[in-house]
């Protein structure tokens, strides 16, 4: 038997929480039991600073009934917060009381120090958790560097996506070439795109685009249970950053480490992909052959035009084969076989 915190998100349109929902209910279909977090969100101001005492020591005291040494699974970075500094409460807090009495086992969602937003290198929380589930061999490969035994580290591969509704297109026949779905606030390529990559036809789904251009269709927002089911494009995309030529800057180089969880939508929903070359998840398509490797987006025309409709049917039942385990939860499942829990 083991614990895990539960941190209890909503249905909205955050990848983030459809990624750390579907791991809870993964979990809940094992020998487990959920201890529900404190409170969420980044900060909170202390207000009444007796009764936000008292609330805490309370819930500690809950903790603290746990027998010592138990296995104790989170997701990291923690999104249950906890008293810390004088006027705001962090997670850092309850993450050090908790590998302090408990075996934990660390599933990483986010490194904030690979995007250069964070003072303190998540490193130094997770050399003290007992297992780390990664995303994958180049996350393995940074986490050792930075000092971490890798007798702790367990490669996770890609991150699993539970569905409630099948998408039922035929993508090979869809009118658009590309599927696009993210933060398109964000996603500064799809504003310099070169005119012949807009002509394969790019649709696009998530919030913040507002302009009309030929060639690329905006779907607008849906809720991250329901966006799998309805995205349509003959190849789901993988990139990020400001330029079309490369994925740089920050968000480009985060790729480099990073299961984007778009990769797993795009998969379930029985779409093969293209993908930055020097991205971490490039290896994990390479090998299952369910999509294909560019450099550039410049290349995309060349690329898609001499496509047979049999290499596409390949991949498509590469893509089959991995859907079948996503919505298992089987990478997930082994990942925690591995970690004895």
């Amino acid at each position: 038997m083991f614990y895990y915190l539960s941190e209890n998100n909503t249905e909205g349109t955050n990848a983030g929480n459809k990624a750390r929902n579907d791991v809870e209910r993964i979990l809940e279909t094992r020998n487990s039991v959920a201890i529900s977090a404190p409170t969420l969100g980044k900060e909170l101001p202390h207000g009444n600073r007796l009764l936000f005492f008292m609330k805490n020591q309370l819930y500690w005291n809950k903790i603290k009934r746990i027998p010592k040494n138990a296995n104790f699974f989170v997701q990291y970075p923690l999104q249950a917060q906890f008293k810390g500094q004088e006027k705001k409460i962090t997670y850092n807090y309850l993450f050090n009381k908790l590998v302090k009495r408990f075996k934990v086992i660390v599933l990483v969602h986010d490194l904030t120090d690979l995007r250069g937003d964070d003072k303190k290198s998540s490193t130094d929380d997770l050399k003290k958790a007992d297992y780390i589930i990664c995303h994958n061999s180049s996350m393995e490969k940074y986490l050792i560097q930075k000092g971490i035994d890798a007798n702790k580290l367990i490669n996770l591969e890609i991150f699993d996506y539970l569905i409630s509704k099948e998408n039922i297109f035929d993508h090979y026949n869809d009118e658009a070439t590309i599927c696009f779905a993210g933060n398109l606030n964000k996603s500064k390529f799809i504003y310099n795109l070169p005119q012949e990559v807009k002509e394969l036809g790019i649709n696009l789904y998530g919030v913040g685009y507002s302009r009309k251009e030929k060639g690329i269709k905006y779907w607008g927002s849906f809720g991250s249970e329901e966006i799998s089911s309805i995205i349509k494009g003959k190849f789901g995309l993988i990139w990020d950053g400001e330029d079309y030529k490369s994925c740089v800057g920050l968000t480009g180089n985060y790729l480099k480490y990073n299961n984007p969880h778009k990769l797993s939508m795009y998969l379930v929903s029985n779409m093969p992909v293209i993908i930055w070359s020097q991205a971490a998840e490039a290896q994990f398509v390479k090998n299952n052959n369910i999509g294909i490797l560019i450099n550039s987006l410049e290349e995309l025309p060349s690329v898609v035009n001499t496509l047979s409709k049999e290499d596409y049917e390949i991949m498509r039942e590469n893509v089959k084969k991995i859907k079948e385990k996503l919505e298992k939860g089987q990478y997930l499942r082994t990942a925690l076989d591995s970690a004895k829990i």
